[in-house]
């Protein structure tokens, strides 16, 4: 009977360290165990990086570069040649186009100063928005009209990236502008004072919504035609 007891143990013995031997074999060859977490924790928040637009230039209303969660990054061309770093905005494109939808953060990735952004929002009641943009200095908004871009050119209408917290307002009149590339230098000084822009057309402000206003164009000079990123100048 004593005889028959040793071997069970002798046997039971065997078995527990078979379990643990094969435990640790499957942790240093990396294979997970029943007690590991399947699913990946991933951040609640949304992180945003602004890429250029794949449909940039494809599609006349797609602006050149777009907002997208860091982690549904497209597939492009140049992203399987260059890697994804390649259609990645750079830090002073992306505070021309201000704040990511909603407010979100921008992923670490977009190699934005965090203190900037802060400071850019805190000062504006919308994001910065067009190249030519006015900005508020030392806390004082600076003088003159707040300039835009237009992003979206329809047949008889456009979409412009100012509203009514730009002093946009239903009936008002916008100037479209375009740099002539005309160096314009000081007859005595021979200082360069810039280049001369011309008014390619008219538009006047039928709606404003949240994060655009919706204009009919007016007049159109001889020859020109409206395009993306014209220069939007309130009359």
């Amino acid at each position: 009977m004593a005889g028959i007891m040793t071997v069970r143990l002798l046997a039971l013995a065997v078995v527990v360290l078979a379990a643990a031997s094969c435990t640790t074999a499957k942790q240093v060859l990396g294979v997970p165990t029943p007690g590991d977490p399947s699913i990946a924790i991933k951040s609640a928040e949304t992180r945003w990086l602004l890429i250029k637009n794949p449909r940039f230039g494809d599609v006349p209303s797609e602006p050149e570069y777009v907002w997208v969660e860091e982690d549904k990054m497209p597939v492009t061309f140049t992203t399987l040649v260059r890697g994804q770093g390649a259609i990645i905005a750079l830090p002073e494109i992306v505070a021309q186009y201000g704040a990511p939808p909603g407010g979100g953060k921008i992923s670490p990735r977009q190699r934005v100063p965090t203190q900037t952004v802060s400071a850019a929002s805190s000062q504006t009641d919308t994001p910065l928005r067009g190249t030519g943009g006015s900005r508020p200095t030392n806390g004082r908004a600076p003088d003159g009209p707040k300039t835009g871009l237009v992003v979206y050119v329809d047949t008889t209408r456009i979409v412009i990236d100012l509203i009514a917290a730009d002093g946009i307002r239903p009936g008002t009149l916008l100037s479209l502008r375009r740099d002539a590339a005309i160096p314009i230098v000081h007859p005595v000084t021979g200082e360069a004072l810039g280049e001369l822009d011309e008014e390619v057309a008219t538009a006047r402000v039928t709606e404003t919504r949240d994060r655009f206003s919706v204009a009919d164009v007016q007049t159109v000079a001889a020859g020109a035609r409206i395009q993306i990123k014209d220069r939007v100048v309130p009359k």
